[in-house]
């Protein structure tokens, strides 16, 4: 082939090859055209769709400047003013019992959580044997004075019969001096005789006097031993339950030791210690106290106790309530919850929270023709959660307990919900 052939194929290839290419683009092009003419169309009519709805949406909406607000009636109620304090159930009555006998515990007959009766039932014994044997002592000591009480008297009873036949043997001495028949020396001896036996007659009664005291003395004894061998068996003197046991057999047991408590649940009271501020406040049987010990709502107690004296160093003072019958889970040693009533009255109510303070005012809004109204209140007790107020509301006076703080006097309102009274 021919160079100049060769060069005129080329060419034409070249311009085949460059017209394809302009062919693509002029139908790219095109499509493209076609395309954003269809969007711009279906663009336009969503803009006038969404407009449309728009345009409805607006028609049917609330009025933007309306606040939603949760409404809550005023109510009347009891307002208190309490001290809230955390006390102790204590024992009215309890016995730490100790030996009356000195001396090493023979026995213990009952145990810790057991029910004595008062009077009745044996707790523990001390020394019973020698006791007993001292006794046993006693009582023939008794029986020896009682011989020489009788001896003494046997031996006066004999002294006056020496003394009348003195007297006798006088007389007829006497009367046989007179007629010359016997020494006057016989006479004057027999009177001394007389004499002497008169002595021993007061001797001999002494001697009685004297064995009489010692017998009342073993007498005495005898009771002394029979006291401490019926005290050397304790038994309780109160009712209630054994809550420790403090010695065991074997032990010794001194006067003034304990050897077991008892504590009387039957009557229990409620033991707190308020502040000194508070001490003029309190009342003997007119102030309460509402007391709850673990789950146990035990209700209000009126106080009965009030320390007539306020402790120096902590600066409190003692106030109890009785609780007679209390529950079985209410027992000594477990810690009470107590509120002290110090001052209650009724009054008109409104919920805390709807309390507002602005420009140093109080206020609470109620809804007057669909609007907020604002109402300022004096305050007085909180109770419960709500705010006694002194005037200005009415039991049963809507008042806004949500929303409050988003309104102002006039501010429109829109009641979402009426909580009940």
């Amino acid at each position: 082939m021919k160079p100049s052939r060769r060069r005129w194929i080329q060419l034409g290839v070249t311009l085949g090859v460059a017209a394809a290419f302009i062919a693509g683009a002029i139908l790219i092009a095109a499509a493209a055209g076609v395309f954003g003419t269809v969007r711009a169309e279906t663009s336009q009519s969503g803009a006038t769709e969404g407009g449309s709805q728009a345009a409805v949406s607006q028609g049917s909406a609330t009025p933007t400047d309306a606040v939603p607000v949760v409404l809550q009636p005023a109510r009347e109620m009891v307002f208190e003013e309490r001290l809230a304090i955390a006390g102790s159930v204590v024992a009215k009555r309890y016995a730490l019992v100790s030996a009356r006998i000195p001396g090493t515990l023979d026995e213990i007959f009952v145990e810790e959580g057991d029910y004595v009766e008062a009077g009745k039932t044996k707790l523990f014994q001390t020394d019973s044997v020698k006791l007993a044997q001292a006794m046993a002592i006693a009582q023939e000591q008794l029986r020896v004075a009682e011989c020489a009480v009788r001896e003494k008297e046997a031996l006066l009873e004999k002294t006056l019969v020496a003394q009348q036949q003195a007297l006798t043997d006088l007389a007829r001495y006497r009367d046989l001096n007179a007629r010359n028949a016997v020494a006057t020396q016989i006479v004057e001896h027999q009177q001394a005789q007389c004499r002497q036996l008169e002595a021993d007659v007061r001797h001999v009664q002494t001697l009685i006097d004297l064995a009489k005291a010692q017998l009342e003395q073993a007498r005495l004894n005898v009771k002394i031993a029979e006291k401490d061998f019926t005290d050397s068996l304790v038994v309780a003197p109160i009712s209630g339950r054994v809550s420790m046991r403090l010695r065991e057999p074997g032990e010794s047991a001194g006067a003034g030791t304990p050897v077991l408590r008892i504590d009387d649940l039957s009557l229990v009271e409620i033991s707190v210690f308020a502040p000194a501020e508070y001490y003029d406040r309190i009342e003997l049987g007119k102030s309460t106290m509402r007391v709850t010990v673990g789950a146990t709502e035990i209700g209000e107690l009126t106080v009965t106790y009030k320390s007539p004296v306020v402790e120096p160093k902590l600066r409190t003072f003692q106030i109890k309530c009785l609780l007679p019958e209390p529950p079985s889970e209410v027992v000594p040693g477990r810690m009470a919850q107590t509120a002290l009533v110090l001052q209650s009255r009724r009054g008109v109510g409104v919920p805390i929270a709807a309390v507002v303070k602005r420009e140093g005012r109080n206020l609470v809004f109620t809804v007057k023709n669909g609007k907020a109204a604002a109402v300022a209140v004096p305050l007085g007790l909180q109770t419960d959660g709500w705010w006694e107020v002194f005037s200005g509301i009415e039991p049963g006076t809507p008042i806004i307990s949500k929303g409050q703080t988003l309104v102002s006097d006039g501010t429109p309102l829109r009641v979402i919900e009426e909580a009940a009274p």
